[in-house]
């Protein structure tokens, strides 16, 4: 049995497709292991969103392309945004790469596979840069991919995919590009994956999208994002549904009395606002006004009070000037959200925003990022002493030096926060949940202790 290692860069999107994969080679006799050292096969899931992503995905190619000159590695496959986006470029510059998969081909690998395996005296080919550079891609507008997802053992919290693609057409972004316009998945589809989740004893799932607001927009379903989340909350049996990804134009009175209505909704809310001063948001290409996200994040802060918000932001966007980041910092101030992430803009070919005038210098870029994120760190830990006394169900995710550590609702797989937990006297299930009261908060994570195991 041949041996196959998978490493997954970027966003959980690029999480789900890693999983689609493994699970159609699962059903071929591999054997799906940890290590790349030991691994006859090396499929590298790669991200291209922004340059760092491209540069981290290049390094894992290259560190994989020594295996295969050492031995180790028969083949290596690239499959993902970068293989979707850049196979020409790739296959010119690193020969020893020896197929591509595009984000529109998961359902292609076994196929790309086969192939390969078949090649004959293919040792000889590469030796001589002949090798046949077997491609999938193109297609990123066909319809969701349904497969049989590869879940290890043990998980409680997965991401299930509700929508692909984007139709926002923001000036930066490439994600139209590499994944397509926007498609929302078909209803029946997601409660099938969701009845298989459940029997595997999945606890928490996370619908995610580019944008999961306008899901159904495109389908006639009678589903929307409100309705499907009540259906999901009245027939299945998860502790907590998460929402990830909402741009604030989506977020609607009728969606906010549906996550008010049912427990098993988590009151989180990410939205990827970008900036808060409107002229940099005109040329950002987003829809709305600093006056309307205030409007919107007071609405929901009146409606769900306990709601915890995440947001991300933008610095050294072309043109932004020095005014214009002091009024963001104002804005975030003002609007003091739970979390918020900051990204350095990155200068993306065949963007509108590439080509803009006064593109900023990246020493600017981090001085200003730094900025954003010292006042951040005040605003975070003054968020944080709301839960001071509260008794909250804490998802218990490992154990360090005898403190338990997880997540409660307001937080976030691997982007967030944790909440450490003292439960000397009791051992903690992992995977469980339980109800701890808050006793102390830091910069971005609380601290509390066991009261008993949670149920709801």
């Amino acid at each position: 049995m041949k041996t196959l290692h998978m490493t997954t860069l970027g966003c959980d999107k690029n999480t789900i497709d890693s999983e689609m994969m493994l699970g159609l080679i699962e059903e071929k006799n591999y054997e799906i292991i940890d290590d790349p050292q030991a691994a006859d096969i090396i499929i590298v899931n790669t991200c291209c969103f922004i340059q760092s992503a491209k540069e981290q995905s290049i390094d894992y190619i290259l560190e994989y392309v020594e295996y295969k000159n050492s031995g180790s590695c028969q083949l290596l496959i690239v499959a993902g945004c970068m293989a979707e986006r850049y196979h020409q470029e790739l296959a010119a510059e690193i020969p020893e790469v020896d197929g591509f998969l595009g984000v529109g081909h998961f359902d292609n690998i076994v196929e790309l596979l086969t192939h390969l395996e078949a090649t004959d005296d293919i040792d000889q080919q590469r030796k001589e840069k002949k090798q046949d550079k077997h491609q999938y891609f193109g297609d990123i507008d066909k319809a969701i991919i349904e497969a049989r997802r590869y879940i290890r053992a043990g998980t409680v919290s997965t991401f299930v995919r509700i929508s692909e693609g984007c139709d926002h057409g923001c000036t930066y972004c490439v994600i139209p590009k590499i994944r397509g316009k926007y498609r929302s998945r078909r209803s029946q589809e997601i409660f099938n994956e969701l009845q298989v989740l459940q029997e595997k004893g999945i606890k928490e799932i996370i619908l995610i999208g580019q944008d999961i607001a306008p899901y159904g927009c495109d389908l006639d379903e009678g589903f929307d994002l409100p309705e499907l989340l009540k259906k999901i909350a009245t027939t299945f049996d998860f502790t907590w549904i998460r929402m990830m990804y909402l741009y604030p134009e989506g977020i609607t009175d009728k969606l906010l009395a549906t996550v008010k209505q049912y427990p098993t909704i988590c009151q989180y809310f990410d939205i990827p606002l970008q900036h808060l001063n409107d002229t940099v948001l005109k040329r950002m290409g987003r829809k709305m006004s600093f006056a309307q996200i205030s409007e919107l994040i007071g609405k929901i802060r009146k409606t769900l009070p306990d709601a915890v918000l995440r947001t991300s932001i933008i610095t050294g966007f072309p043109g932004e000037t020095a005014e214009q980041h002091n009024d963001l910092i104002k804005k975030i101030k003002l609007l003091p959200f739970d979390h918020l992430g900051v990204f350095k803009y990155s200068q993306e070919e065949n963007t509108p925003a590439a080509e803009f005038e006064h593109q900023i210098a990246e020493d600017e870029k981090e001085q200003r990022y730094n900025e954003i994120m010292i006042t951040q760190q005040t605003i975070s830990h003054a968020n944080k002493q709301r839960f001071i006394g509260k008794t909250l169900p804490v998802l218990i995710e490992g154990a360090e030096e005898e403190t338990y550590f997880g997540r409660f609702y307001g937080d976030a797989p691997e982007i967030d926060g944790t909440v450490f937990v003292d439960s000397s006297d009791t051992p903690l299930i992992i995977g469980n949940f339980y109800s701890v009261k808050i006793v102390n908060a830091l910069e971005y994570d609380l601290i509390g202790d066991m009261q008993n195991e949670f149920t709801k």
